[in-house]
């Protein structure tokens, strides 16, 4: 590991549960020498990545702020499914969520609130477990071979608690089923009241791996039907490519919000049936 990618493994440890670091804990937790953690926390704190706490620690610095208000405001993604996401969330009055993979991890990248206001527990910036929820394993299915043996390498431990992932067959396995679907639905794997319904938004021309996913309560899901929902989010992932596209057929011209979706994509999930999805 070079010494930037230790420098910027500083900000990896700073977490909901430990938000404060001394320089000695930065120190023994990546097992570098006490002037060296000191090095990273000044300089880190210079760029405002960090900023001094009280007791000598560090935390989070105000340049986070502003790298988030960036990324909201110019990620290509965000902007070329504004409109999609905004017509997913009215339409179906649920909540409309994106995850991207960023090395090793999964992260929700945008969370719009539907009309039910569920409360999901993995918002906007949160890191979703691996191997569990709608989002994460969609985007397992959509990974090469190579790189989601990688993945399991490096969360062995991790797998073997779900039952999804327990050894790399059953892994397997199971992906190649959500890759057939094309699709996953998700019962209470992170909140026990809320079901999630997620397909893959994944393109290698513009180097996306995402997933778009909707989140609904039990209850609604129950009398609401599951095609439209797929229907919906299958229109909002055509539209998002489509978006980037034409971003990037104009250089140098700013993206534009993706036009919303169609009539079609408008009435889907809306009409509840009797008919539960098991």
């Amino acid at each position: 590991m070079s010494s930037l990618s230790r420098m910027l493994a500083v900000l990896d440890l700073l977490t909901a549960e430990a938000p404060a670091w001394t320089a000695e804990a930065v120190a023994q937790k990546l097992d570098c020498s006490l002037p060296t953690a000191y090095r990273y926390v000044r300089e880190l704190a210079a760029a405002g990545l960090l900023r001094r706490g009280s007791g000598g620690t560090y935390v989070l610095g105000p340049r986070a702020i502003e790298l988030d208000y960036q990324m909201r405001v110019t990620d290509p993604v965000l902007l070329a499914g504004r409109g999609a996401f905004q017509s997913l969330c009215e339409t179906t009055g649920c909540d409309v969520v994106l995850a991207c993979v960023y090395g090793d991890r999964v992260i929700t990248i945008h969370q719009l609130q539907g009309s039910e206001g569920v409360s999901a527990t993995y918002g906007r910036g949160r890191r979703m477990p691996l191997f569990r929820g709608m989002l994460s394993k969609v985007l397992l299915a959509a990974m090469p071979r190579a790189q989601l043996r990688r993945l399991h390498r490096l969360h062995e431990a991790e797998a073997r608690k779900e039952a999804f992932a327990k050894d790399w067959d059953t892994l397997l396995a199971n992906l190649k089923a959500i890759r057939s679907a094309g699709h996953c639905v998700s019962y209470g794997e992170l909140d026990p009241d809320l079901v999630g319904v997620a397909v893959p938004l994944v393109s290698r021309e513009h180097e996306i791996e995402a997933a778009l996913g909707l989140i609904i309560t039990r209850k609604r899901f129950a009398l609401t039907d599951l095609e439209r929902m797929l229907q919906g989010l299958n229109e909002a992932v055509v539209q998002i490519i489509a978006g980037l596209s034409a971003a990037e057929s104009k250089p140098g011209v700013p993206v534009k919000p993706a036009a919303k979706a169609s009539a079609a994509t408008k009435s889907a999930a809306t009409n509840p049936t009797a008919t539960e999805h098991h």
